[in-house]
């Protein structure tokens, strides 16, 4: 795993907003949050995100291997069962105790990460920094190139016809692929010669997950439908990770869009995890 940097929105990120009395607790200390969704994403889950970037800083304190080998015990330990987000954390800490010497303990966590919104203005800080590194330079200069030639491409595609826009683009790692396409995403349009040569420049659908899945949301944003297979290819292959693209299939209010989530869930919903069928039944039912 490499550092990332945070996008803005993350400020309204919260895991367990218990103080603002939104979520029920029991007395085990597990909580349902009540609409816990980015209002600027409609089907997207806070869990998720947040609990992604939390994951990525503890990785990125113990070492990528080191946490690895971690999960592994993790899952061997508690296989089968239902684990509460302390049972993770108190296994963690005991893993590495060394992590207390950093001021990284049980009520620290729950303090900088789950009882308040938005990642912590100290981690903020940091990846501020990290911002400027040059493999984050990279990405930006590739996505400056890609935008010019979608839009000189739509350009000149009102007068003459279209041709696939030659762009000399730049190899890029898995993390790098991932930060290029979430910036793609801010753009309001694509051309569509961009958005295949895109496809053929970086080899997307044979990207990690991570990658695909950012793919799979510009495809469904700009409407690209020579690649609506990546996308139901993604929700029936990584069901785990394409609960989102559900509802981005259906707030687009496209009906071939649609009409590919209610086939989607058709073919994989016996086998789906029951928490996740329920949420995208919710989305499209």
């Amino acid at each position: 795993m490499h550092k990332q940097a945070f996008p803005l929105c993350t400020h309204r990120l919260q895991l367990r907003p218990n103080m603002e009395r939104t979520g029920q607790v029991c007395e085990s200390g597990s909580s349902m949050v009540k609409h816990g969704l980015n209002p600027d994403k409609t089907f997207m889950q806070v869990h998720y995100l947040k609990g992604y970037f939390l994951l990525r800083f503890l990785a990125s304190e113990v070492g990528d291997q080191q946490m690895t080998d971690f999960f592994r015990l993790f899952v061997k330990k508690y296989h089968g069962q239902l684990v509460l987000s302390q049972d993770f954390l108190q296994m963690f800490l005991i893993t590495f105790p060394h992590m207390e010497g950093k001021g990284l303990t049980l009520s620290a966590i729950y303090a900088d990460w789950l009882d308040r919104p938005g990642i912590p203005e100290w981690l903020r800080e940091r990846s501020a920094v990290w911002s400027q590194a040059r493999l984050v330079e990279e990405v930006k200069a590739e996505v400056v190139k890609w935008i010019l030639s979608s839009r000189s491409h739509q350009a000149k595609g009102r007068k003459r016809k279209r041709t696939e826009p030659k762009v000399n683009y730049k190899e890029l790692t898995a993390d790098q692929l991932v930060m290029l396409l979430e910036l793609l995403l801010e753009e309001s349009e694509l051309s569509v010669s961009s958005m295949r040569a895109l496809q053929k420049a970086y080899g997307l659908q044979k990207q990690d997950a991570e990658v695909r899945h950012r793919w799979c949301e510009l495809v469904v944003k700009h409407a690209y439908s020579q690649a609506y297979c990546d996308v139901e290819h993604f929700l029936v292959h990584d069901q785990a990770m394409g609960v989102y693209l559900y509802g981005e299939l259906m707030v687009q209010e496209d009906p071939e869009q649609q009409a590919l989530a209610r086939r989607c869930l058709a073919l994989v919903q016996e086998e789906m995890d029951q928490s996740a069928r329920s949420v995208v039944e919710e989305m499209i039912l």
